[in-house]
């Protein structure tokens, strides 16, 4: 079967991308007004998926060809959607907290740059927009419908929960070998980021860091203006 090249932000794409939006946003403002029961519910429903969908991409892994190291759920997209899902299952709020930056960071980087080479109905196409769509659904459920949201000293301790755990992520990529590129830390992502403007690896990582750091007070940035206005109201 032939398959037409992905187009980044072709009309597929942008479809896409609003049809995600849609789904994320109706559910969570539907559910917002309910009672916890039938949002704990809601939010078991979404944390099953997840877990679910989690499990598939590890067995997609040997399907579509792939390096036998990512069977391992240690991209940053896959902890977000393990944190978010133990956060919707547990409550207990540093899972939010992860999954709040790490999610809307990554997952809406990979959403809006995907790393996908053929458009729909490529067997990569579908799974890849669902599953990062989901990490999106489990966080701003969490942020509309039970009314979850982080605070400035919760950014620091992120930060320092990404940078201890990337110790453990650059060692877990060494003894993997070849083939192993979680977080990127060993090589710079094939499709087109902002990390192709970085230097080469493995300096990208000096780069990187602050980089991340920086989108993280950046996706914290609207609270941190809402808070003010309302101190002053």
């Amino acid at each position: 079967m032939h398959l037409e090249p992905f187009e980044l932000f072709g009309l597929q794409h942008l479809l896409t991308l609003s049809i995600a939006a849609l789904v994320i946003f109706t559910t969570c403002f539907y559910f917002r007004n309910k009672n916890n029961d039938t949002k704990y519910t809601a939010g078991i429903a979404i944390a099953v998926l997840l877990v679910v969908q989690v499990i598939i991409g590890m067995l997609n892994t040997f399907s579509f060809d792939h390096n036998w190291q990512e069977v391992f759920p240690l991209h940053m997209c896959d902890l977000s959607a393990l944190a978010i899902a133990y956060y919707l299952w547990k409550r207990e709020k540093v899972f939010f907290n992860c999954a709040f930056f790490w999610g809307i960071g990554g997952a809406t980087m990979a959403l809006l740059t995907p790393d996908v080479d053929f458009a729909y109905p490529n067997a990569v196409f579908f799974p890849f927009f669902y599953i990062h769509s989901l990490i999106l659904l489990g966080v701003f459920f969490s942020v509309i419908a039970l009314k979850q949201r982080p605070y400035l000293n919760d950014v620091h301790k992120v930060i320092g929960i990404s940078l201890f755990l990337m110790i453990f992520i650059y060692l877990a990529n060494y003894l993997l070998g070849d083939g192993a590129n979680f977080w990127y830390l060993n090589d710079k992502p094939g499709n087109a980021t902002i990390m192709n403007l970085f230097p080469d690896p493995p300096y990208h990582i000096l780069v990187t860091i602050p980089v991340a750091i920086a989108l993280f007070y950046i996706i914290y940035m609207p609270l941190w203006i809402k808070d003010l206005i309302t101190k002053r109201n």
